[in-house]
């Protein structure tokens, strides 16, 4: 199964203000290939929260000079249609970002299927205190540099495979 692992960071509290995406592609459960981008948000959205970048490290300056998501949306869908399934941690809010970032720049959303790794993991996992990226991939060994696009994307992907339940089994939905 060929699991591709998705993240954004973003700059504000605004949907659509993607500010670093990460793509990580693992084949049975091994990553073999990944992306990352800084992303300079829509002119709308381009103004960075400090607390924001408090939590990712990200600071405005370095996404001065970085290329808006429509420079990077197609290099993001050929990735992601290289995979079987879309993993997300909190698929909602990722989701709610990738559509108002499509929508600003007037692109098509092409659908992909996807699982959510907070979903999955409350729902295999229900005696686990807290059920954050960090500490869910904890449970798996998994330590990682959290809120860093790239490191978030493989983490929520090593999550479902690690299960070792196809991620289209009735037992993730049910």
């Amino acid at each position: 199964m060929r699991l591709i692992g998705l993240d954004f960071e973003t700059a504000n509290m605004r949907n659509g203000s993607i500010c670093a995406a990460g793509l990580a592609l693992l084949d049975d459960g091994v990553l073999q290939d990944s992306r990352q981008w800084l992303v300079r948000p829509h002119r709308s959205l381009d103004w960075m929260l400090p607390r924001f970048t408090q939590i990712h490290g990200i600071s405005y300056q370095q996404l001065r000079h970085a290329p808006e998501f429509c420079d990077i949306w197609p290099d993001m869908a050929a990735f992601i249609a290289s995979g079987d399934i879309v993993v997300i941690h909190n698929a909602p809010f990722d989701l709610g970002h990738l559509r108002a970032a499509l929508t600003l720049y007037g692109l098509s959303n092409p659908g992909f299927p996807y699982v959510c790794s907070l979903a999955i993991s409350r729902k295999l996992y229900p005696w686990m205190p807290s059920h954050t990226l960090n500490n869910v991939a904890a449970t798996f060994g998994f330590f990682f540099r959290h809120h860093d696009a790239l490191a978030d994307a493989t983490a929520c992907a090593t999550i479902v495979a690690n299960t070792g339940i196809p991620p289209h089994s009735p037992k993730f939905f049910t």
